[in-house]
C-alpha cells in the first residue's frame, strides 16, 4: 500500500503514466495534488483498489519517456511550457469563453448553473492570460538566466523580485486560484455530464473544458511539481 500513503504529486512525477489514469477519475494532480492518494480518494469517493489496479496496468503497458522532465534543461522545460501548454491555453480560453456565452445565452433559464460556469471561465481567463505573460516576460527569462549562469560559473543574475522563490510562490498562488475554479466547474457540470436534450454547441462547451482542464493541469504539473522546485534549489546553490 506504500502507492496509496504517496502525495498524488509524486505519484504523478514518479510515474507519468499515473497522469491518465488521474485524469480518468477527475483527480487534480497539480494544484491539488499534495495530498495523499488515500486521502484524495476519500474525499472524493473513488474506489482506492479500483485506482490502484488502474495504476499498476498503466505502469506495466505505458512506455517511460526516455527523456522526463526532471532532467531536461529548465530553458527546454520554459520553452516547452510556452510552446505546448502558454500557447494553446491562450487559444482555448478565447474559445472557451465564447462557447460558455453562447451556452449560457441560450439555456441559462432551464440550467442556472450555466451563468456560474460562465462566470468562472472569465475568471480563469481574467486569471490566466496576465499570469502567463508574467512568466514569459520576467519569471521564465530570470530562470534560464540563473541556470545558464550556474553552468558558466558566473554570478547570479540580479533579481529585482529578490530571490526566485518569491515570484513562484506568487505563480504558485495563481494557479490555486484556477485548480479550484476548474474543481468547482467540475462539480456544477456533475463531472460534465450533459443535460437531456443538450445541443451540439453544449455538447462543444463540455468537451472543451474537459480538454482544458487535462491540459491545465499538465502545464500546471509541470511548472508546480518539476521548474519551479528545480529553479528554486538552482538559486540556493552557492
Amino acid at each position: 500500500m506504500q502507492t496509496a500513503v504517496k502525495q498524488v504529486r509524486d505519484l504523478a512525477i514518479e510515474q507519468p503514466s499515473s497522469v491518465r489514469v488521474f485524469e480518468s477519475f477527475g483527480i487534480d494532480y497539480c494544484c491539488g495534488g499534495r495530498k495523499p492518494l488515500e486521502q484524495v480518494c476519500e474525499e472524493q469517493q473513488i474506489s482506492l483498489p479500483e485506482i490502484l489496479e488502474r495504476l499498476a496496468e498503466a505502469a506495466d503497458t505505458t512506455p517511460q519517456p526516455t527523456s522526463p522532465w526532471t532532467k531536461a534543461s529548465l530553458e527546454e522545460l520554459a520553452t516547452y511550457i510556452m510552446d505546448k501548454c502558454h500557447a494553446p491555453t491562450r487559444t482555448e480560453l478565447q474559445r472557451l469563453t465564447a462557447l460558455a456565452d453562447k451556452v449560457h445565452n441560450r439555456h441559462g433559464a432551464r440550467h442556472p448553473e450555466l451563468a456560474h460556469v460562465q462566470s468562472l471561465v472569465q475568471q480563469i481567463l481574467d486569471e490566466m492570460m496576465p499570469h502567463m505573460e508574467k512568466e514569459e516576460r520576467v519569471l521564465f527569462p530570470y530562470i534560464v538566466n540563473l541556470e545558464q549562469a550556474d553552468q558558466n560559473g558566473t554570478s547570479k543574475p540580479y533579481a529585482f523580485f529578490g530571490n526566485v522563490a518569491h515570484p513562484i510562490a506568487a505563480m504558485m498562488a495563481e494557479h490555486d486560484i484556477v485548480g479550484s475554479a476548474l474543481a468547482e466547474i467540475r462539480t456544477l457540470t456533475n463531472n460534465y455530464q450533459l443535460p437531456d436534450g443538450a445541443c451540439p454547441t453544449y455538447y462543444a462547451l463540455y468537451l472543451t473544458l474537459t480538454e482544458f482542464e487535462s491540459l491545465t493541469h499538465h502545464h500546471v504539473h509541470l511548472e508546480n511539481n518539476i521548474l519551479f522546485p528545480r529553479a528554486i534549489e538552482l538559486s540556493g546553490k552557492e
